[in-house]
């Protein structure tokens, strides 16, 4: 899905609102009582394009297949029509965990339409996108906004003597909203990628679909893997873009991971002599300068704000950047200066504002379930330690408290079904030893690495479209596609070029924002800023 895709932070009390009318309504308009297993086609909730066939509906699948309370959760989905079918449909799987496909209203389609006619892949297929258990226009959503302060999520002051206690006052939220989500009845445990896997196999029989496609982006690729364990009948071919695979304890890579794409960083910006010498080493220094004595920073205007950066936010922002391939071309700018105690370009990113739109529950339920905490008494001198420690869901996922922990992830099975696995080589969250370690169970399947981007491939260069083009059009023949020789490093601005601009910290907020990411929450606010 494309990562321009972004929207307003919603609050809970009216995205709730919406979502529970706009069920009811469908449900009132087809008439009669929905089934579980039924795929009940709906009215659109939105206006639908001049000239565009599009299906709308909704499925009730079981909250818990192994309770079997009776207990049901309504999924929304929609089929986006081709004019004439002539090849498999296609099922679109969203990332996060957590994040919403983005099918709420006309804008939003006219998003996807446009997203659809630049594939030349999607051309003459159904394309089914469907939000997932837990999120966005499915019911019930695990959405905590209405608990969540924002200022504390981003660690922002409004001023300096203000009580910075953010710890305590995250923990005080999350309990709020875990403790709201129960009280409706809503069983946390049964939003995990297991059963989120079940309801993508039942979408498919509901609609009739002998086999399709998958698509997925970063957790989707996790979510396709499972599907692809657990159904395979169903699965014709797979595009993994970002992948995550099954036996990843994915929380305890971040350090290991952030390193490598510095040095890769590092080894190319230095090859045009666009960086200072020894980048990963400045990165170090300045973490453990700001892990010390954290940084405070000021917002410029009349309403000024405030926040302390500590080594871990400093890391955080460097991981979101890696993401993005606009984003990266600035990264050794940014190292350089603050390592130089020019901290402007550090503060533009901090008091930018974030749009990012996640189901926090969900994210929280689904991460919890899939990663035991990381085991760092060995890792403690690593500079990147106090980074990792202090992840959300290190202290979340204990407060969380799913009934029965994480859970066991038995080995993948192998199968044969056709995957292209889309690498981009700089990619923090999602590196590509994962995709060669995903690969490894799939004796047809192909790891195709893009030089000198991030995260999200399809989306990033016109060469990942390309590629799953040619791949779709015979699955199991090796992809030659020329574009792949011809991806080149990033091109880094030269000293005398180098000049950081507010164009610079939108594209590293664009990147942290991603529809795709697996980052923290972040509601960042607007503000030009000023370091103290």
């Amino acid at each position: 899905m494309p990562t321009c895709f972004s929207h307003p932070y919603i609050k809970l009390d009216r995205f709730l609102l919406l979502a529970i009318s706009a069920v009811a309504l469908l449900l009132c308009a087809g008439g009669g009582k929905l089934y579980a297993g039924e795929f009940k086609n709906t009215p659109c909730w939105f206006e639908v394009p001049p000239d565009r066939t599009m299906t709308c509906g909704v499925l009730s699948v079981p909250e818990n297949r192994k309770k079997k309370t009776g207990n049901q959760v309504t999924l929304s989905a929609i089929v986006f029509e081709p004019e004439r079918e002539r090849h498999e449909p296609i099922v679109f799987l969203t990332g996060g965990p957590g994040q919403p496909a983005d099918i709420s209203n006309r804008e939003d389609i006219d998003g996807w339409w446009e997203f659809i006619g630049a594939q030349s892949w999607m051309i003459g297929r159904r394309v089914v996108v469907v939000d997932q258990r837990g999120i966005g226009k499915s019911a019930p959503t695990l959405d905590c906004s209405q608990y969540f302060e924002p200022d504390h999520w981003n660690a922002i002051l409004k001023s300096v003597a203000a009580d910075n206690n953010f710890g305590s006052f995250q923990k005080k939220e999350l309990v709020a909203c875990r403790t709201a989500l129960v009280a409706k009845g809503i069983d946390l445990d049964a939003y995990n990628t297991e059963e989120n896997a079940e309801d993508i196999n039942d979408l498919r029989n509901a609609l009739g679909i002998e086999k399709w496609v998958l698509y997925g982006i970063s957790y989707g690729t996790r979510l396709a893997l499972e599907v692809m364990n657990q159904h395979p009948e169903g699965v014709s071919a797979s595009i993994l873009d970002s992948v995550v695979p099954l036996d990843i304890n994915y929380l305890s890579e971040d350090g290991p991971n952030l390193e490598r794409s510095l040095k890769l960083l590092e080894r190319d910006c230095q090859k045009e002599n666009s960086c200072m010498k020894d980048l990963s080493k400045a990165v170090q220094v300045i973490v453990r300068q700001l892990d010390r004595q954290p940084l405070l920073l000021r917002s410029s205007g009349q309403d000024a704000k405030y926040t302390y950066v500590s080594g871990a936010e400093f890391l955080d922002i460097i991981f979101g950047m890696l993401y993005d391939r606009d984003a990266i071309l600035s990264l050794p700018e940014l190292i350089e200066r603050t390592y130089e105690q020019d901290f402007r370009p550090l503060a533009d990113i901090l008091f930018e504002p974030d749009d990012l739109e996640i189901s926090q529950g969900m994210d929280f339920s689904v991460t919890c379930s899939d990663n035991n905490m990381p085991d760092l008494s060995d890792k403690n001198d690593q500079y990147w330690a106090k980074w990792v420690q202090s992840d959300d869901y290190s202290w979340a996922c204990p407060v969380w408290a799913l009934e029965h922990g994480a859970a066991s992830q038995p080995p993948p099975r192998r199968t044969d079904i056709p995957t292209l696995l889309l690498s981009g080589e700089y990619d923090p969250a999602t590196p590509t030893v994962w995709a060669n370690h995903a690969a490894q169970t799939l004796p047809f399947g192909q790891v195709v690495v893009f030089r000198g981007i991030g995260h999200d491939v399809i989306d990033s260069d016109p060469c990942g479209s390309k590629v799953t083009a040619d791949f779709l059009a015979n699955p199991r023949r090796k992809v030659t596609t020329a574009c792949i020789a011809q991806m080149e490093a990033p091109k880094f601005a030269n000293p005398v070029q180098k000049m950081w601009s507010g164009v610079t910290a939108q594209h590293a907020l664009s990147a942290m924002a991603s529809k795709q990411v697996r980052l923290p929450f972040r509601f960042r606010h607007l503000g030009s800023v000023s370091s103290e």
